[in-house]
């Protein structure tokens, strides 16, 4: 892998949200100058609405703020099922404050004051660990399909099967005749709508837990397609 196309897979997009100007800035520029794509905010309520249309792969929250609580914060985004990384900063650095951080969903807690060097490497640790669980994974077994991140989505029978012909032939179309057959049906007495009505239903069912990208392609008038990374797994 050559160090350009490794910049870009450790590339992380970033909110930032801590009440100091300064802060915000130093920090910002240094990540920036790692490669990472950094915005800034100075409250909770920034940061609710920035992210409504900018999911970023890591947050770094300070914990005191002037409209709240940022791990307050967190248990919000975890309640919602977001799983993009936490770094919170705090003062407070009891081994108990340490603990409802972890159970409230901090993948990560600096200690006030931060250092520059120290918050890259953590941002840098993260985004690999991030990237590593970034594909789409088919569980069989347990009818289910887990998206980038880990959050599940629970499968009926026909849905597993639908996306397991189209795992198992990863980047190829397939065809409509080709995905009603693996579902156990005949293809001269099926009804097209009912698949169509399969597809729609599994979209919405994805959409509706998590913003990654449902990685099915309708190639009209000819079948489906996955594009991105997806793959057969035990767990």
């Amino acid at each position: 892998m050559n160090v350009e196309l490794l910049g870009l897979v450790n590339m992380a997009t970033v909110i930032l949200l801590d009440d100091e100007e300064d802060i915000r800035d130093e920090f910002a520029a240094y990540l920036q100058g790692l490669g990472h794509a950094v915005q800034t905010v100075g409250t909770i309520k920034q940061f609710s609405s920035l992210f409504l249309t900018h999911k970023p792969d890591i947050a770094v929250v300070d914990r005191s703020l002037p409209d709240g609580d940022g791990l307050d914060l967190v248990r919000e985004l975890r309640d919602q099922g977001v799983r993009c990384g936490v770094i919170m900063f705090t003062a407070k650095d009891a081994t108990q404050d340490r603990i409802d951080g972890f159970k409230s969903g901090v993948d990560h807690y600096l200690t006030k004051p931060v250092r520059l060097q120290e918050l890259g490497a953590v941002v840098e640790s993260l985004t690999w660990r991030l990237k590593a669980t970034a594909s789409w994974r088919l569980i069989l077994s347990t009818w289910e399909l887990r998206a980038p991140g880990g959050v599940v989505i629970r499968l009926t029978a026909q849905e597993s099967a639908f996306l397991q012909v189209l795992v198992e032939l990863v980047g190829q179309t397939v065809s409509r005749k080709k995905v009603v057959q693996s579902l156990g049906k005949n293809f001269a007495d099926y009804d097209p709508r009912n698949l169509d009505v399969l597809v729609l239903r599994l979209r919405k069912k994805v959409a509706s837990v998590t913003s990654a990208v449902f990685p099915v392609k309708t190639v009209h008038g000819a079948g489906y397609v996955i594009e991105k990374d997806c793959v057969i797994a035990d767990s």
